[in-house]
Formats: C-alpha cells, structure tokens, sequence
C-alpha cells in the first residue's frame, strides 16, 4: 500500500512537472535563419540572389604570413621553442643539425630539419 501511493506520488509529480520542462529553448532555425545570408569574401553581407560585387581593380589580395622557419635555418647554440609551445614555457637550444637540447630539463633529442619552429 504503501509502495503504491509512492509511485503514484512519483508519477503525478513526473506529469505535472514534465510537461513543462522543455529540452530546447531555440532551434536551429533561430541560430541560422536561411534569410539572412553569411557575408562574403569582403565582409559585407549581399541579398540573397544577388551576385557578389567585382573586386576593385586598384586593390589587391593581402599577402600571406611568411611560413614560421624551420630547425634546418637555425644556426647553432639557437634558442627556439616548438610552435605547439603557445606559452613559450620549454625553451630549446640547438646543438648539432639534428639535435637539441631542452634547457628547462636536460633532455637532448634528435629532430628533423624540416620541423617548423619559432624564434
């Protein structure tokens, strides 16, 4: 008797308290709406079926950045940190062409010369 007045207490509290509870507020169609269309290559935003504006003919592409050096161009007793060492935290010394040396711990290890580094 008792177990069946806890499940019906259980099941009334599911159902009142159920039906409001929603699992998502916005949908897809509210973060992405297919009226407004992402800006083009020049930032501005064009109306849908409308052709993109021609580029200007006095202005030019931006250059790209310099490609980061590699261990290769390094000359020796360089310092340098790997490029995933974002917080520069375990700085490197060149030793040989392909060898180095870590100054935070000692440890020396063989690397390629085309690992891309940064100074």
């Amino acid at each position: 008797m008792r177990t069946l007045k806890l499940g019906l207490l259980v099941v009334a509290a599911c159902l009142l308290c159920g039906a409001s509870a929603q699992a998502q507020y916005k949908g897809a169609r509210n973060y992405f709406p297919k009226n407004f269309p992402a800006p083009n290559s020049g930032g501005q935003v064009t109306a849908p079926g409308s052709p993109a504006a021609p580029a200007a003919p006095g202005k030019s592409v931006p250059a790209k950045p310099p490609p980061p050096p590699k261990f290769k161009d390094l000359e020796l007793n360089a310092q340098f940190y790997f490029i995933t060492d974002t917080n520069r935290d375990f700085a490197w010394m060149k030793l040989s062409k392909t060898t180095a040396k870590n100054t935070k711990n000692g440890v020396t290890q063989t690397i390629s010369a085309e690992t891309p580094i940064q100074k």
